[in-house]
């Protein structure tokens, strides 16, 4: 066990909330004693669904993040033979904020949208990326972000349930357990959010079949984009939000397996698999071709030869578990690129226009591992709950380089985090941690980090 060697005097976070209701989650395991009231509980009963000109139900609820971090390192890992060199860094972020509308139309129709707005809104602001260089980037996103993460149509028809629309990737824990009360951490794992889309949702159909142990979910979603795959975060950086429509050229495919065998426990597996080449901006990822041919398709076809096939398969085991009162999660996940080594050379020329893109070499697979524990108290008052917790993560972005990649140190990494959650009535939490970072090369010099979070749900 371990604590920040840095010191840090005078800090001081409040915020003034109201109770509201928490955000539910696909697979996000059912919340019990919940203290929130919904703004209108009641439900649609069959004939009020087929009175013409009723007025739907609305349920409205949402959640909130402020982030303070002390670091005792400088942000720039190749600064030296060493690593990050020492510093003292103080960061606060407005992480996000997000509202939650949900409606019981007509004929058992569902309507659920969630719009997130993240790092205080939108904007542009400039980035220093050090993996380029060094060089300044004007990025739109980094200056804040408003998006939809959720917008969705929901039938459901006995066992069987239907979505169309905008939804979370049925793949990794944190597309369903992303609010405050879904991890105990004040910061998301880092390694799951390095490896896959942080809150990974795509557009497409989403079917799932419930049993009383077992949930089967199929979905058909736009795919990735190769161009934004990188060394530092694998296909994270292929998420489509860089333009106003996502290309679904090449779909992806994904398919879980849940089960609740054990009692208070939520496990399964998924599998992610999808093809990219033809979603990327412009038509580059093909095939040389003879000579002869091109003449003649070029004029016809956009690209005149074959594209490479580039597909990404993802899979990943889940668990989520609340006995009484002890909450565990956990999650393993490892991802494969098919010819990365072509990827990499049509991303080294990427025009400069693209902004946001890395354009480092992204590795044929990565893997990331992390678990979480913790165990409640009783607070001040009888719905409060104070939780002291561990969490330990493992990741690699580069676990097997692509053919004329190098492996980086850097990014074969180790974290342990320890802290306490603070949960007022479930509506107002803080959350206070340290955590450690180490490189599976002891030259690098280990990061330490504190961190407070201050959250409300409504």
């Amino acid at each position: 066990m371990y604590l920040s060697k840095a010191r840090f005097q005078n800090l001081s976070l409040s915020l003034a909330l109201s109770t509201g209701v928490i955000p539910a989650a696909l697979h996000a395991q059912e919340k019990t004693d919940t203290a929130h009231e919904k703004l209108d509980t009641t439900k649609l009963t069959e004939d009020e669904a087929k009175e013409p000109g009723y007025k739907p139900k609305i349920e409205v609820s949402g959640y909130g993040e402020i982030i303070y971090k002390y670091s005792d390192f400088g942000p720039n890992q190749r600064a030296s033979t060493r690593g990050s060199k020492r510093d003292q860094r103080v960061d606060l972020d407005m992480t996000r904020f997000a509202i939650e509308l949900e409606a019981e139309l007509a004929r058992g129709f569902k309507l659920e949208a969630e719009l997130e707005i993240e790092h205080g809104g939108t904007g542009s602001a400039v980035d220093l990326e050090y993996e380029e260089g060094g060089e300044y980037e004007n990025d739109v996103e980094k200056g804040g972000e408003v998006a939809f993460e959720n917008l969705f149509l929901e039938k459901s028809l006995g066992n069987h349930r239907l979505r169309i629309g905008k939804f979370p990737v049925a793949l990794g824990l944190l597309p369903d357990h992303h609010d405050p009360l879904d991890f105990l951490g004040a910061v998301r794992p880092e390694s799951e959010s390095h490896i896959i889309p942080n809150n990974w949702s795509e557009i497409g159909i989403d079917y799932a079949y419930k049993t009383p142990l077992n949930t089967y979910a199929l979905q058909l979603v736009n795919g990735l984009d190769s161009t934004g795959f990188s060394s530092q975060e694998f296909i994270v950086g292929g998420f489509q939000q860089k333009f106003m429509s996502s290309k679904a050229t090449d779909p992806a495919f994904v398919a879980r397996w849940s089960t609740r065998l054990i009692p208070g426990l939520d496990t399964g597996f998924s599998l992610y698999y999808g093809e990219t080449s033809r979603n990327r901006p412009q038509s580059d990822l093909v095939k040389k071709c003879a000579s002869s041919s091109v003449n003649a398709d070029a004029v016809n076809n956009v690209a005149p030869c074959p594209y490479v096939k580039a597909p990404v398969t993802l899979i990943a085991w889940e668990a989520a578990g609340e006995w009484d009162k002890i909450r565990l999660l956990a999650s393993a996940l490892q991802g494969k690129i098919k010819n990365a080594a072509e990827i990499n050379a049509r991303n080294a020329n990427l025009s400069t226009k693209y902004v946001g893109i890395l354009r480092s070499a992204v590795a044929e697979r990565a893997y990331a591992a992390w678990a979480e524990a913790g165990y409640s108290f009783v607070g001040y008052e009888s719905d409060d709950r104070i939780t002291p917790f561990v969490r330990y993560e493992q990741y690699d972005t580069i676990d097997k380089p692509a053919p004329g990649q190098a492996d980086v140190d850097r990014f074969d990494r180790r974290v342990w985090t320890l802290g306490a959650d603070y949960q007022f009535a479930k509506s107002v939490i803080i959350k206070i941690d340290t955590a450690r970072r180490t490189f599976v090369s002891k030259n690098l010099r280990a990061e330490d980090e504190v961190r407070i979070n201050t959250s409300f749900m409504f």
